[in-house]
């Protein structure tokens, strides 16, 4: 397994974590491909002697984005983006059934001929003719514990949302981060052995209303009144909020408006390993 040179102590490692790696470039490797290993999990929160507040943290929907910045000399192979995408199949099967029955009034049977029923008698009979037409629709297809569907941000980047497809939350991988390569990487420099190597970016992101916050519970009531006083919140979640605010602020990690539901959150970034493995 690839070294992360981003690896150091995160607050939120128990609900995602991610590593990134490719080969690294030189004279002879232009293309290489991107890999990304992601993991959820339910987080234990709030160990810390100077938490007012205890809870669980998990994610129900999340974003994996390869961020690559402007100033860098490198760009995706378009063919080789991994294009997930739930696949279903859908059959559709219809059946018809009909009958018949003398309409009322009807004298069928009043005039018989050697070829059967007269002309009348049927006229009368087709009046009652009944259809019946049901349709079953059957939908199948292999269902893991994570769909994957892959897109673009409004910032161009490349994304993969990723949702639970059992239950209401995220468990496990998205996918085998070994054999299955999210996109090729192309370094543009003229040459390669010399200057800085391209860099890229893995974050994890999701908007406030996809992650779950329970199991709330409070650790010190003085802890936390001092703790309203000095970060102004109001209840108890709002106590859980400031916390994973105050812990992803410290990391360096993007919070954007977490008091509205569709606020973004960064959980997770790393630069991706271009290092040998050992």
């Amino acid at each position: 397994m690839p070294n992360d040179p981003d690896n150091r102590k995160r607050a939120f490692a128990e609900v995602v974590t991610v590593e990134a790696w490719h080969h690294p470039f030189g004279p002879d490797t232009s293309k290489v491909d991107l890999h990304a290993d992601v993991v959820f999990a339910t987080a234990r929160v709030g160990g810390e002697t100077n938490s007012p507040v205890r809870f669980r943290l998990r994610m129900k929907r999340a974003d994996i984005v390869v961020v690559i910045p402007d100033s860098e000399p490198v760009v995706v192979d378009k063919r080789s983006v991994s294009r997930d995408a739930p696949q279903f199949r859908t059959n559709i099967s219809q059946s018809t059934e009909t009958s018949s029955a003398a309409a009322a009034g009807g004298e069928v049977g009043s005039s018989v001929s050697a070829s059967g029923l007269s002309a009348s008698a049927k006229i009368h009979a087709s009046a009652g003719v009944k259809v019946a037409s049901t349709q079953k629709i059957e939908v199948s297809g292999e269902l893991g514990s994570m769909t994957v569907t892959q897109s673009k941000t409004a910032d161009g980047h490349y994304r993969w949302t990723v949702e639970p497809s059992r239950n209401d939350q995220l468990e496990g991988r998205p996918w085998d981060s070994t054999n299955a390569p999210r996109l090729k990487l192309s370094d543009r420099r003229k040459d390669r052995s010399r200057g800085i190597p391209p860099t890229v970016r893995v974050e994890v992101r999701c908007r406030r209303e996809d992650i779950d916050i329970f199991d709330l519970t409070i650790k010190d009531e003085s802890l936390l009144e001092k703790a309203k006083r000095a970060m102004g919140f109001e209840n108890r979640i709002k106590a859980a909020e400031a916390y994973i605010r105050d812990q992803l602020a410290g990391e360096g990690l993007e919070v954007s408006n977490m008091s509205d539901v569709f606020g973004y959150l960064t959980f997770a970034s790393t630069t991706a390993d271009t290092s040998e493995p050992e």
